[in-house]
């Protein structure tokens, strides 16, 4: 009788729970394209599964016509960020063993919301100008502060 206790024990183990990690982002405006490390995952809202705990690498673009059609008027929105998962108290050392084998299902769900900012465009030449010269300048600036000595 005890030899099928174990055996019921291990196939208990062996059917064990698992964890479910999801992550929803959101964004204002919606619709923005979702990158996460580089990897297009859909448009926002969106959920998304996810492995592992720790920085993300987050891109939000979208491109919107607020126009009519016959004269379109384009805007565009753009932000690239780092945002962090946490990690909840299952997941911690030797405890995640258990979360993991335990035949009941744990779950962390996780959400994001983030604003996406217009992107300002120059409206002529001259402001183009004027921006990459000030491009160049803090280029320049940053190249003699690199190439200083390091002081003690």
């Amino acid at each position: 009788m005890n030899k099928w206790r174990y055996v019921l024990l291990m196939a208990a183990l062996l059917c064990g729970g698992c964890v479910e990690r999801h992550l929803t982002v959101g964004s204002n405006p919606s619709g923005a394209i979702l990158l996460l490390n580089d990897v297009e995952v859909g448009r926002t809202p969106t959920t998304v599964t996810f492995e592992w705990y720790g920085d993300y690498d987050v891109k939000l673009r979208l491109e919107k016509n607020v126009g009519t059609p016959e004269e379109p008027k384009i805007v565009r929105y753009y932000l690239h960020t780092h945002e962090t998962t946490k990690t909840p108290w299952f997941q911690f050392i030797i405890i995640d063993l258990f979360a993991e084998i335990l035949p009941i299902p744990f779950k962390d769900e996780q959400t994001w919301a983030m604003v996406v900012p217009e992107v300002q465009e120059p409206s002529d030449a001259q402001s183009i100008k004027e921006a990459y010269d000030k491009l160049i300048k803090d280029a320049r600036e940053l190249k003699a502060e690199a190439l200083k000595p390091p002081q003690k």
